[in-house]
């Protein structure tokens, strides 16, 4: 009960921060499914990203996979992990991670996962890891594609901050191999340079 307090506090306060003071504008939320497990996948341009693309989603809690230097800070790393997220060790595989993103998925839970592994400063899309596709194609979860705008100078404010939703990627269960991976991975990165696009063309 006190865990689904201080959650429901830290996402109002939140919400009073993206939504009041930076103005975040989301789209496709609809595309979020009410119920059932779900693997959501944004581009990452800033360590706010998490509790952004988690206050845009307003249906369900994202559990994140987010890189254990995120949780250095005690007071980041309380509000991360209130909002569901968990830490995974870049550079080596993370079994304890894995297997906690994989018991997400089977209670039904939202996974959230940054495919680029880390912030890409520049623009555009930096190389996407294996991690996000072989845990869909594991488990036959659908991605949801998620694209992040101006949050890469936060908390200086200076661009619109928006989360674009896409339409669930739909993923067959099956054996995970490399030419698979690549192939998801480059549908969903395709999916979210759409999502980026379609949004510039029209602002």
């Amino acid at each position: 009960m006190l865990k689904k307090i201080s959650h429901a506090v830290i996402r109002w306060v939140l919400n009073g921060i993206f939504y009041g003071f930076y103005r975040l504008h989301v789209e496709g939320a609809e595309h979020i499914p009410d119920t059932g497990a779900v693997i959501v996948a944004p581009n990452h341009k800033s360590s706010f990203d998490p509790p952004i693309v988690g206050v845009a989603i307003k249906n369900r809690l994202v559990h994140y996979m987010a890189k254990a230097e995120l949780f250095k800070n005690p007071m980041f790393g309380w509000v991360l992990r209130k909002m569901g997220a968990f830490p995974v060790k870049r550079g080596t595989v993370d079994r304890m991670a894995i297997k906690q993103a994989v018991r997400e998925l089977k209670n039904g839970h939202v996974l959230g996962i940054f495919p680029e592994g880390t912030r890409i400063k520049k623009d555009g899309l930096g190389r996407f890891h294996s991690g996000m596709a072989s845990l869909a194609l594991m488990t036959g979860v659908p991605i949801v594609p998620v694209a992040v705008l101006g949050t890469r100078t936060l908390p200086k404010k200076k661009e619109t901050i928006a989360i674009l939703i896409g339409e669930p990627v739909v993923v067959e269960k099956q054996k995970v191999n490399d030419d698979k991976v690549a192939e998801l991975n480059d549908r969903v990165k395709q999916e979210i340079e759409k999502l980026i696009s379609d949004y510039q063309g029209k602002h």
